[in-house]
């Protein structure tokens, strides 16, 4: 039920009470995505088939199912390294094998946000890793797709593609964030995976910590530097703060560096300059549940 809220007027010694909506408490909160990173399924080795992970339809045309596949120390698979750093999990999704080209779709319902939507004012906001391996050709992107209610697509909102070039030919998966107006009339997302593998039999490709959500305000959290008292205090303004759980703040100099982890808002470090010298570079890894790892930089002179 949508929230309700009274408001009492005196007007020429009248008492007037007004029904009206916290119209924001239809907004849906958080990331819309079910199984966003592929941990609802139990992850293959990229040649074992795991068809449709969880929450996922799989196989749109001639394209073959998205495949669950866990991080592994293997040349042509992201690493648990590079799960670590990007907030990854056991399983990423997977282009597979044989493979050329893979896919996998849901439907999110808005509907109950559609005073909202057809209002104006609504912004999508898209973000997901996306990566391959080495110098192969392997690419994937996400989309989400607005519908209205007879599924008649409205527009398109897209991440990606990541290609061998932007990997500067390394197993590595990137971060990659969209964001768009809803349009009106909204009233289902449809979210797609698509990878593809330049052509090979093994379609090295890799998405994890795909996020779609829905708000008023920023979609991205924003990093702030600033110099008071001759130290540093850096500060970061998630766009989500009951999401984020923590912020770890990295602070390097030409010599010397200092780190700072804080769990709660506000999410601000201060720092010292001792020890630090040159021009700094300031880092903040914000993680974010179900959606993991933001990571913002700035450059700043000693304070």
């Amino acid at each position: 039920m949508r929230a309700q809220f009274l408001g009492i007027a005196i007007v020429a010694g009248l008492v007037v009470v007004a029904l009206g909506s916290a119209g924001d408490t239809a907004i849906p909160a958080g990331n819309l995505v079910k199984n966003p990173g592929a941990e609802a399924n139990a992850g293959g080795d990229h040649y074992v088939k795991n068809i449709a992970p969880n929450g996922w339809t799989g196989g749109a045309g001639e394209a073959r199912p998205i495949q669950v596949v866990q991080y592994a120390e293997h040349p042509h698979l992201p690493s648990r390294a590079i799960s670590t750093a990007v907030g990854g999990g056991r399983n990423f999704f997977g282009g597979g094998y044989p493979s050329t080209a893979s896919s996998a779709f849901q439907m999110i319902t808005v509907s109950a946000a559609a005073p909202e939507i057809d209002a104006g004012g609504l912004r999508a906001c898209l973000s997901a890793y996306l990566g391959g391996a080495r110098a192969y050709e392997a690419r994937a992107r996400v989309a989400v797709e607005f519908m209205d209610e007879a599924e008649v697509r409205l527009g398109q909102l897209q991440a990606g593609p990541v290609t061998q070039g932007h990997r500067k030919n390394t197993t590595a998966l990137l971060r990659r964030a969209a964001q768009s107006a809803v349009p009106r009339n909204t009233r289902q997302l449809r979210v797609t995976i698509t990878s593809e593998s330049g052509g090979r039999t093994s379609n090295y490709s890799s998405v994890d910590n795909i996020s779609v959500s829905l708000t008023r305000g920023a979609c991205e959290p924003v990093l702030a530097v600033r110099c008071t008292g001759g130290a540093l205090v850096a500060t970061v303004t998630p766009a989500d703060i009951a999401r984020t759980q923590r912020v770890r703040f990295a602070v390097r100099g030409a010599r010397g560096s200092k780190q700072a982890t804080v769990a709660r808002a506000p999410f601000s470090a201060r720092v010292a300059m001792t020890g630090l010298t040159g021009r700094l570079t300031v880092t903040a890894t914000v993680t974010q549940a179900g959606s993991g790892n933001v990571v913002l930089t700035k450059k700043s002179r000693r304070c």
